[in-house]
């Protein structure tokens, strides 16, 4: 039989224990006619009715804990979004939805440089030590911001998220695309990584704000799937070619996609009431718990000093661990087209679908283990597991670095085991720091994460940084290198078709042009005149034929070609009868040398051609010095996995959450103001 019934537990002794009342719905705020499957208890402090049996264990279904008072009255508004208790499944999988599709178009839009690094470079005519100090700066920029992304635990989330989405969307769509210049580019990346900064801090604010402990590693894979889903998008449309050529489209469509997801976030984005995030929640159950403590607390209490209660050990040196653990991610993400191209010729397309696999298989790695450490009730041993392997694989990939017979197949099956390690041992990270911070100050959740968030920062710059020293062939080759391919292939823009053969045989033959120089000064004339025929006319002058008709239409050609009269060209092809048969063969061949634009082709390779081929010869173990750092950065992760908090042995785990249970139910019953017997005799 459906009851109709509401209880109500009272403080003050004139009001009796129990009493009749209206149920809730889930926005905490209006009446409704309520049916519940049994009784309920209403609580003065609360806005909602509340499950006892979720708090306390054994209980049975259906007794529930209701609340009367305004404490926590929700205030309605559109730019107003906080929930005054913990929300329905739709609401907070519908914010955790927005929240990671945030994360999605925002590292889409961060990334996009990286995937198109070559034609910025060459758009702008950078260098690549400037396009990688640009990076450096960025960084810097993102570390800064990120330090105030500390402030969402006074003023929220769900509206900075919401404002940052529309200020990165309208550069990527707008600015960005304008830029005439290097400094009008790098300014808009910048003030991108700026923004970047600050949402990083307030989307995985966020997803724990939403997230019990025993569902945190879960949730915090689909956050985590962001920034990786981000460059996984970024590599797939660069990888398939479409805008070949004009970068800056790729920009307006990911910029388009932020605001989207920006107007999205509007009515779907929500968050919790300081009140209600300040606590920590360990499972669903505790939620009826968390909401009776509201009644009368302080949320300013612990705000104090936040940035040093939080640079404590376990979270500064944590932080600092899977910064460095992260480093071969951040190579890939910022360099590992242009690695591809420049060591081992991959096209644009070629060297960002290499990549496809990494993210694949990261964001496999992710959402799996997050599952697994929630079912299992621990984070440290995927972590370990995760970084021991990653180590291995990396150490493997390294060697493969300086072998350039290494086939496509075998770094993508490379990158499918190490980068579903690093997803695992990255997704129990991020549950298990949250915990940290969590254990230290939950209502300082925010800055926790922004304290991750600057260390990142530094260290990724200082990575960066390291590049363009470490990797020096790179500049040159970027710098250099395809403008020489093109110009010794035949293939420079900026010639015609003819010239470009001859100047691609030129390149092979690296005495034509010195050859050609003496030829013209033994034959002055006859070589100017040669230079000055088209290739079918050279190649059938027919200079020493005896025939009229043939020496005529070759004195017909020499008048069209040099403006001579009929008399002087006679005696021109008079005097090209003079070279011999071999030396007029290859003035024949390449005379189009003699033209300065042609000269200045072969000059460039002349003398950039041999640093290029030096740099490609040297590039690889370069290279894998660079990769060794973050190797040593995965070593120096491993032991810092025992700073954090959390269990090794489920076992364990479970003990421990049988205990808290319990004490869920005794301090919920103390919160009613009866005992646990009473309450299960309701």
């Amino acid at each position: 039989m459906i009851t109709f019934l509401a209880l109500r537990v009272s403080r003050s002794s004139d009001r009796p224990l129990f009493d009749t009342g209206p149920n809730y719905d889930t926005n905490g705020s209006r009446a409704l006619s309520g049916v519940s499957d049994g009784p309920t208890c209403h609580v003065a402090g609360l806005e909602h009715s509340i499950n006892l049996s979720a708090v306390l264990p054994g209980q049975e279904r259906g007794v529930t804990f209701m609340a009367t008072t305004n404490a926590l009255a929700a205030t309605p508004g559109r730019w107003n979004r906080e929930l005054h208790h913990y929300p329905n499944q739709r609401v907070r999988y519908t914010s955790l939805t927005i929240a990671v599709l945030a994360t999605v178009v925002l590292y889409y839009q961060l990334y996009l440089s990286g995937g198109v690094a070559v034609d910025i470079i060459a758009d702008y005519g950078l260098t690549f030590k400037w396009f990688v100090f640009m990076n450096v700066a960025a960084l810097v920029a993102a570390g800064v911001a990120a330090h105030l992304g500390g402030v969402t635990d006074r003023v929220g989330r769900a509206n900075v998220v919401t404002i940052g989405l529309v200020a990165v969307g309208l550069i990527s769509a707008v600015a960005i695309p304008m830029c005439g210049d290097r400094w009008s580019f790098a300014t808009c990346f910048v003030l991108l990584n700026a923004a970047e900064g600050v949402i990083l801090v307030a989307t995985p604010a966020l997803v724990r704000d939403f997230s019990p402990q025993l569902g945190r590693a879960s949730a915090m894979g689909f956050w985590t799937m962001g920034p990786v889903l981000g460059s996984l998008v970024v590599t797939a449309v660069v990888g398939s070619g479409s805008n070949a050529g004009d970068w800056q489209s790729h920009y307006v469509v990911a910029g388009i996609c932020g605001i989207v997801v920006a107007a999205l976030s509007v009515p779907f984005l929500k968050e919790l009431a300081p009140a209600l995030r300040d606590q920590v929640m360990i499972e669903a159950r505790d939620r009826a718990l968390l909401e009776a403590r509201v009644k009368g607390m302080d949320t300013e209490q612990g705000l104090g000093r936040p940035t040093r209660q939080m640079l404590k050990p376990d979270i500064v040196l944590s932080s600092l661990a899977i910064s460095m653990f992260l480093l071969f991610y951040m190579a890939m993400v910022g360099f590992g087209p242009t690695y591809f191209e420049v060591t081992f010729g991959y096209s644009q397309a070629q060297a960002n679908n290499v990549l496809v696999w990494a993210w694949a298989a990261n964001v496999a790695g992710l959402a799996i283990a997050g599952f697994a450490s929630d079912r299992l009730l621990v984070r440290k041993p995927f972590m370990l597991v995760g970084s021991v392997v990653v180590l291995a694989v990396l150490v493997v990939f390294i060697a493969l670095a300086a072998r350039p017979e290494t086939s496509y197949g075998t770094f993508a099956a490379v990158f499918v085991v190490m980068f579903f390690a690093m997803g695992t041992a990255y997704v129990a990270w991020m549950a298990a720091f949250t915990e940290t911070v969590e254990r230290r100050n939950p209502a300082l959740t925010a800055t926790g994460l922004a304290v991750w968030g600057v260390i990142i920062r530094i260290v990724f710059a200082a990575f960066v940084f390291l590049a363009p020293f470490v990797v020096n062939t790179v500049s040159t080759i970027v710098d250099h290198g395809a403008t020489v391919k093109a110009i010794s292939e035949g293939q420079s823009p900026d010639l015609t078709e003819e010239q470009n053969q001859v100047v691609a045989a030129a390149s092979a033959d690296g005495t034509a042009a010195e050859r050609v120089n003496q030829l013209r000064a033994e034959f002055p004339q006859a070589a100017e005149t040669m230079s000055s025929l088209p290739q079918a006319a050279r190649a059938g002058l027919g200079v020493h034929s005896t025939d009229p008709a043939v020496r005529a239409a070759a004195v017909a050609e020499i008048v069209q070609a040099t403006g001579l009269s009929a008399e002087s060209a006679s005696a021109r092809l008079d005097l090209i009868g003079e070279v011999p048969s071999a030396d007029l063969e290859f003035l024949v061949r390449f005379s189009p040398l003699v033209d300065p634009e042609v000269a200045a082709k072969l000059a460039y390779v002349a003398e950039h051609g041999a640093d290029v081929q030096t740099a490609i010869a040297d590039g690889p173990a370069q290279w894998q010095r660079y990769f060794w750092i973050s190797a040593l950065g995965v070593a120096f992760f491993i032991p810092m996995i025992w700073l954090m908090t959390g269990h090794w042995h489920p076992g364990q785990a479970r003990k421990a959450l049988r205990d808290h249970e319990a004490a869920v139910g005794r301090e919920m019953a103390q919160v009613i103001g009866v005992d646990r017997n009473a309450v299960t005799n309701l």
